[in-house]
């Protein structure tokens, strides 16, 4: 693809996937996962949705800091020096297919599926939570642990928004750091990286402005058909590479 073509999908993606964010809370960052995974390399997708996502972590964690619940933080984030050196080692181990595949079908479940009800019966879990998180994570861009579980807990909102920002921003520097260690090179898509991230800027201050002009059921109805069809495209590229 045209390198200015990208340039500007991307950044698009980031755009939208930021206003989707602000506006709705959710679907934002699943969204440009699955544009992204339209138009880059599969191997590379993973790796840089982590860094796409950047911008908008990085202005949570500064507006929220004082906020944050560090006794749900910090364990999950000492979680994550495992997970994500486990799963930088064996993301970039694993087939161009088995990463399409994957990727495809979490998008397909997470659409249409009902969310699980995650129990985990152990006092103080965000340890563990944070190594089997943060290595689904490293490995396929998509945990599903940490919200649920933050979720049931006493935080209030302000906190439980604080909380997450930090620990998922903790969780992708580490990403981050592993998947170079193992020999990802983010220096050759340096422009796409600084692009998304100031799409991501702007995004989110048109979405909070135009949060009460879509409904929630259009909004629902428009991400359920988007994801659908990039999912449906990423099986069909995993078809063609097996």
């Amino acid at each position: 693809m045209d390198p200015l073509a990208l340039l500007i999908i991307i950044a698009a993606a980031s755009f939208i996937g930021s206003a989707v964010s602000a506006m709705f809370a959710t679907g934002g960052a699943f969204l440009m996962l699955a544009i992204s995974a339209s138009v880059l390399p599969i191997t590379a997708v993973v790796p840089l949705h982590t860094a796409f996502m950047f911008g908008s972590l990085v202005a949570r964690v500064w507006y929220f800091w004082r906020e944050i619940f560090w006794p749900i933080a910090l364990p999950f984030i000492l979680g994550c020096l495992i997970g994500t050196s486990l799963g930088a080692k064996l993301y970039l181990d694993l087939p161009e297919f088995v990463i399409a595949l994957v990727l495809g079908l979490l998008m397909l479940g997470s659409t249409w599926l009902p969310k699980p009800k995650v129990e985990i019966p152990i006092k103080h879990p965000f340890f563990l939570v944070g190594i089997l998180h943060s290595l689904l994570s490293t490995l396929f861009a998509y945990g599903a642990l940490l919200h649920p579980l933050i979720f049931r807990t006493s935080l209030n909102k302000t906190q439980i928004t604080a909380t997450l920002a930090g620990s998922l921003f903790a969780m992708g520097l580490l990403k981050v750091v592993g998947y170079v260690a193992f020999g990802f090179d983010y220096l050759q898509y340096l422009p796409l990286v600084v692009a998304a991230t100031l799409a991501g800027f702007a995004g989110t201050w048109v979405g909070r402005r135009a949060h009460h002009h879509i409904s929630e059921k259009l909004f629902r109805q428009v991400f359920r058909g988007l994801m659908t069809v990039f999912a449906i495209r990423l099986l069909f590229r995993a078809w063609a590479l097996y």
